[in-house]
């Protein structure tokens, strides 16, 4: 739109940005009569304000992807190289207890942290919804990684194992409301049954796993597999949504420098 003084874009993200200076003509050594425009500094025009919170954006979508993976690579390597372990019967919180427990509740907050501060962005691509509890499943597991578990099954409970088990059900319900909430979220087919798909799976492999006493650690790790699996989608998909959003926003028509009279600039 044209204003009294010249070019005004009717994007709401356009008129966020400052106004962009006209070109400054300076006069030139030589002739007179030719003249010199200097063009203003492209940080102050159109959307390079915006790059800045984007980048940060990308970046909290990478923990997401970095928190889930890691969380699944460290208690594989845990199944390999912790003594008096058996993976195919002990749950994977109970690699955190005895010789070497320090590196599955590192494993626990570390990811737990990563996946948390992706959700800040998740809020913001995906839905308010999904980040909150996607929010709450990074929470969940780094708080499981404080209060350590006790030996499953037990009879002599503690307080900090206790705790283990309310925020690790927390975060594990959190992950099952997400994938219902997420695949709405851009829907297509495949991504819709996907998403269902893993938000029945994963309580019905965690009942298998209650009554699998002697596979108990196989069911579990294949529960843990599929939704943090699922996270890791997540955050690439939201990664290649924000990704066509900033292509969009950066082809608009940088009108703000454009001079009375003259045509923008596509």
């Amino acid at each position: 739109m044209r204003s009294g003084t010249g070019w005004r874009s009717d994007d709401p993200y356009e008129q966020a940005a400052p106004a962009c200076p006209q070109a400054v003509t300076a006069p030139r050594r030589g002739p007179a009569s030719i003249p010199r425009s200097t063009p203003a500094p492209a940080s102050l025009c159109g959307t390079a304000p915006t790059l800045a919170p984007m980048t940060f954006r990308r970046g909290l979508l990478w923990c997401g992807v970095a928190g889930s993976g890691l969380f699944i690579l460290i208690f594989l390597i845990n199944d390999v190289v912790k003594p008096d372990y058996d993976p195919v019967r002990d749950a994977v919180s109970e690699a955190g207890i005895g010789s070497g427990g320090w590196l599955q509740i590192v494993n626990f907050i570390v990811s737990g942290l990563l996946i948390t501060a992706s959700s800040v962005a998740i809020s913001q691509v995906v839905n308010r919804w999904t980040g909150v509890l996607v929010g709450l499943v990074g929470a969940g597991l780094a708080l499981a990684g404080v209060f350590v578990s006790d030996p499953v099954p037990t009879d002599d409970a503690t307080w900090h194992g206790m705790i283990h088990n309310v925020v690790g059900s927390i975060s594990s319900a959190a992950l099952i409301g997400a994938c219902f909430v997420a695949a709405r979220w851009q829907a297509t087919a495949l991504w819709r049954r996907y998403s269902i798909v893993v938000g029945v799976a994963m309580p019905l492999t965690f009942i298998v796993a209650t009554g699998a006493t002697e596979t108990l650690g196989i069911w579990q790790r294949l529960t843990n597999v599929i939704g943090w699996t699922w996270l890791i989608v997540l955050a690439l998909r939201a990664m290649r949504a924000s990704a066509a959003s900033e292509g969009d926003h950066g082809r608009r028509v940088d009108v703000t420098s454009v001079p009375d009279g003259a045509a923008p600039r596509s």
